[in-house]
């Protein structure tokens, strides 16, 4: 494929977030990467007569309660945990109590979010307005809009970055023109709140976000961390790889990558249900397509992601028969 995005012609507009609500601090942007780590200090607060920070401190190390990543629990960290909750709605600014008691039932701080927990994050992912601002990206028009829009009108798009290591541009569309959206450098708050973003979608099970170079896709100039991100339909059970590839495709003779690509674009199924597919098909011997591979040693470790395997080969192409 060898798709090259000329960055230098292309449109920009700025990313503008919105005013800071409360005199122009900046605590509506948190980086709370673990939903876990939410949960549990919410439960804290549901269940012990939590006043401070520091007694809030003292409580984790008493029950024994880490964060997620791993890190030790801090006042400042712990601070940035309860602000986010508060910015939530879920803990009332000035009191600090729960607004919706019982809101989880967890009794083991250890575990995983389980669906019902999930559907609580789910709710502030799409209700938040630091959130809604990135998820207009997606959409045509650059609108806001609700789940049912992200999931059924969303559009994948690129990220990447040219200042330090936070994503700080978002291409819109590639053709006809190459369109593309920077946050301004003052706005730091906001390039270190999209991994947030990101994390929270991959997390709740409706966002993927793969690195573009696998691809073949390549920028002018070259750019830092330039990836695919896209809000993700489940593949349904009678999709057909090689009828797509049929339908779509004006070519004999394929390349995998190739069709992952056309296919996240018209159809944003995961790249882990097309390659499963591909393999499912190429076993079943239809006669459509011959399954042409190669030996692991000559797949990059990089990019086998994008590579069906079956054995100890990868299939890198499809031939049509």
């Amino acid at each position: 494929m060898g798709i090259n995005i000329n960055l230098k012609t292309a449109t920009c507009r700025e990313f503008t977030p919105q005013d800071e609500p409360d005199n122009g601090k900046r605590w509506s942007y948190f980086n709370v990467y673990f939903l876990e780590d939410l949960r549990n200090i919410y439960c804290l607060y549901d269940r012990y007569p939590v006043d401070s920070i520091p007694y809030l401190l003292e409580l984790c190390s008493e029950i024994g309660l880490y964060s997620k990543s791993g890190k030790v629990w801090t006042r400042r960290n712990l601070l940035e945990l309860v602000n986010a909750l508060k910015n939530f709605g879920l803990i009332s600014s000035e009191g600090n109590r729960v607004v919706k008691p019982r809101l989880f039932s967890t009794t083991n701080f250890e575990n995983d979010l389980n669906e019902a927990e999930k559907c609580v994050f789910l709710k502030i992912y799409f209700d938040y307005f630091r959130f809604k601002e990135f998820h207009s990206l997606f959409l045509y028009g650059g609108r806001i809009g609700g789940f049912s829009d992200l999931k059924e009108l969303s559009k994948p798009i690129f990220s990447y970055s040219t200042l330090g290591k936070y994503t700080n541009n978002f291409v819109e569309a590639i053709d006809p023109i190459v369109r593309v959206v920077s946050v301004n450098e003052k706005n730091a708050d906001v390039t270190r709140f999209w991994d947030v973003y990101v994390k929270w979608g991959v997390t709740l099970g409706i966002m993927k976000k793969y690195p573009l170079k696998p691809f073949g896709v390549t920028t002018l100039p070259i750019v830092k961390n330039l990836s695919l991100v896209y809000f993700f339909h489940n593949m349904p059970e009678n999709f057909s790889v090689f009828q797509f590839v049929d339908e779509e495709m004006d070519c004999s003779y394929v390349y995998i990558p190739d069709i992952v690509y056309a296919i996240i674009f018209k159809k944003r199924y995961s790249v882990e249900d097309i390659v499963n597919k591909i393999v499912k098909e190429s076993l079943s011997g239809n006669g459509k397509y011959s399954p042409q591979s190669t030996s692991a040693i000559f797949v990059n470790e990089k990019e086998d992601f994008l590579f069906p395997k079956i054995g100890n080969t990868y299939i890198t192409h499809l031939l049509k028969l």
